[in-house]
């Protein structure tokens, strides 16, 4: 990581989903490493989805026939929901108090994880967790979130509301999705000129 950006001018790095070997999340210490060197040059990670856990696969997402097992637990549902845990495990294991200016990039209009920050205040209180600050407080505070190709203005009026406009990146989902819509998705934005320009390219480096 350290080489990347030093030498390649690198502007931080994606994780895709997890180690397929064992059960392994974001929160665990082998990726310390990397969430100092991203601390230190002040970039971020994008959370990326990618394949299910095999153990959730079999357990949620089998017995509908061969491709709609496969699109429900990838990018139909699964991968969004299991990179959404990645970052509510970041949270809970404490890595935004160990590295609290790290940045996270979380696609997909934040894998559903804004949409429960209510409850999830409500479920892990910091008398709960350990925490010296509640959950959506670190997710406000740590997290940027991006369309990632879904182009819905019910999904950006939320998200503006949950972690406000200097926390929304504008993101297509090239190849997998068509970039048809996103001009003018980014175009007819129910947002004013000044957010449209936050959202479209001063972004989490300016």
């Amino acid at each position: 990581m350290k080489r990347t950006i030093e030498e390649y001018g690198f502007v931080g790095t994606l994780l895709s989903g997890r180690p397929q070997t064992g059960n392994v999340y974001a929160d665990d210490p082998m990726y310390f490493p990397i969430w100092e060197i991203l601390t230190k040059y002040d970039l971020p990670v994008y959370v990326h989805p990618h394949y299910t856990s095999p153990d959730a696969c079999k357990a949620y997402y089998s017995g509908l026939g061969d491709e709609l097992d496969a699109i429900l637990s990838t990018m139909g549902y699964g991968w969004h929901l299991e990179a959404g845990i990645q970052v509510i495990r970041m949270i809970l294991a404490g890595v935004f108090e160990k590295f609290p200016t790290l940045k996270v990039i979380s696609g997909h209009w934040g894998e559903m994880v804004p949409f429960y920050l209510p409850r999830l205040d409500q479920m892990f209180p910091p008398a709960l967790s350990g925490l010296p600050e509640k959950f959506s407080t670190y997710y406000k505070r740590n997290v940027w979130v991006t369309p990632g190709g879904i182009y819905d203005n019910d999904d950006l009026l939320y998200c503006l509301n949950k972690v406000g406009i200097d926390h929304l990146l504008f993101a297509t989902d090239f190849p997998y999705v068509p970039l048809a819509g996103a001009k003018p998705f980014l175009d007819n934005a129910p947002l004013s000129e000044g957010q449209k320009e936050k959202f479209a390219y001063l972004g989490i480096l300016s």
